[in-house]
């Protein structure tokens, strides 16, 4: 009484459900393929601008001090919920 079967079926549903597996490999359309490895610009592609360094850091310390606002207003909420939780259970347990 071997199981010498039931592990070959396994070990073929194993290969077979691999080979379904979309591979890593990257595809690319034939059309696409192409405007890849070509050195000829086309003016679909995005043109990206240099900007200088005071620019960068304003624009760097104005995301800073948004993030820093987004955080106390969450701060702030979550405070409020935790009041609002703690007087919802100090009003109905103390009746």
């Amino acid at each position: 009484m071997s199981s010498a079967g039931h592990i070959l079926d396994m070990i073929k549903r194993i290969r077979q459900n691999k080979s379904m597996r979309p591979s890593n490999r990257q595809k690319f359309q034939a059309d696409k393929r192409e405007t890849i490895y070509s050195g000829i610009h086309h003016p679909e592609r995005a043109v990206f601008t240099k900007f200088s360094a005071e620019q960068e850091s304003a624009a760097v310390e104005t995301i800073r001090q948004e993030a820093s606002r987004d955080k106390r207003r969450e701060y702030l909420l979550l405070i409020l919920c935790i009041l609002a939780i703690a007087v919802f259970f100090y009003i109905f347990f103390k009746l």
